[in-house]
């Protein structure tokens, strides 16, 4: 029962957070984000979704997928070609040149059918389709 009041307040306190906005809420405090994700948790456990939790919450699914992952709504991944402020780790390692070039100058040849033909030269590759008449 006192699940059933707590999920009243946090309702109440959504639409308080939504109302005059035109798209989206301010931003929800992190009470409020731990217990819509306790409250999936439990939904989940008695056999409903995440989806489910969401539409009782009065929340996006995403908004509750993004709290669940500990992340804030909102968080978004850039779109292609904008940069993103996020630092990303990077490891570089040395690669042999004489690897590289290798594998630069091998191909695989695939056939409609399926088969596969790996390691060839651009130059061999020509000569075997060809010869197959493909």
């Amino acid at each position: 029962m006192e699940l059933e009041k707590e999920l009243e307040q946090f309702r109440q306190e959504a639409q308080r957070l939504k109302a005059g906005r035109r798209s989206g809420s301010l931003p929800f405090p992190e009470a409020l984000r731990a217990f819509a994700v306790r409250y999936a948790e439990h939904t989940v456990a008695a056999g409903g979704t995440v989806t489910d939790a969401a539409q009782k919450l009065g929340v996006s699914g995403p908004t509750l997928y993004e709290w669940r992952k500990g992340r804030p709504a909102g968080h978004r991944r850039p779109k292609p070609g904008e940069k993103s402020a996020a630092l990303v780790p990077v490891r570089v390692s040395a690669r042999p040149a004489a690897v590289a070039a290798v594998e630069l100058q091998q191909v695989a040849l695939v056939a409609p059918s399926g088969w596969r033909v790996e390691g060839l030269s651009v130059e061999s590759a020509a000569k075997l389709w060809g010869k197959l008449g493909c």
